[in-house]
């Protein structure tokens, strides 16, 4: 493919495509060392979940300069692509695969929350008009307790867990987690989750607005 053309991000083949519903698009980004993306267009605000360390060299469409950047495992970022739309490609520079997690804001839920989660192992790291983004944390056996969701949401895994579920029906069931798993809430929900886990749970919590 010419370097004059680009791609709707959904058509990019190394965006592969999650699910998609009402609310929302995930997209599990994959690109081997050496390998890099086409040309691609966002257009919704999205939220992004680094899920493997990479380095990367970012072009925007008709610009001949690149802009390399370390990414970190275990960040999350929204860019508001709504408002800014980008055209660009990315090219892995590094030794490792880059895996990213993305998640276009489709539209808004009707039953949303005004203020944000207030729960000691749901730390707030940011919000914007349309997503406020929380880092979960359980240690091995900790309970989060009697838990409600005000609002509908994405939950990132950034590490292998077993995990508990409890809800308010008395329904109990377990499962396993991976890191760059994902699960979508439909909220507003009531439950309890419990760390059945050895090793200490971690992921983002994206609650959309």
């Amino acid at each position: 493919m010419s370097e004059e053309t680009w791609v709707e991000v959904r058509d990019e083949p190394r965006h592969h495509r999650r699910f998609e519903n009402d609310f929302a698009r995930v997209y599990d980004v994959r690109v081997a060392p050496g390998d890099r993306t086409l040309f691609h267009r966002h257009t919704e605000d999205t939220f992004y979940v680094s899920i493997a360390a990479a380095r990367i060299e970012d072009q925007t469409f008709g610009e001949s300069d690149t802009h390399t950047n370390e990414v970190p495992v275990g960040i999350a970022i929204c860019r508001p692509h709504r408002d800014e739309p980008l055209i660009h490609r990315v090219c892995n520079v590094g030794e490792t695969s880059m895996r990213m997690i993305g998640a276009e804001v489709s539209r808004s839920p009707e039953i949303t929350s005004e203020k944000p989660l207030e729960d000691p192992r749901h730390l707030l790291q940011w919000e914007t008009p349309r997503m406020r983004a929380y880092l979960l944390e359980l240690a091995p056996g900790e309970c989060t307790g009697e838990l409600r969701y005000g609002f509908s949401g994405l939950t990132v895994a950034l590490s292998e867990g077993n995990l508990r579920f409890h809800d308010a029906s008395g329904a109990t069931r377990t499962a396993a987690s991976a890191a760059g798993d994902v699960m979508w809430h439909e909220g507003p929900m009531d439950f309890e989750l419990t760390n059945s886990g050895e090793e200490t749970f971690r992921a983002y919590l994206a609650e959309w607005r």
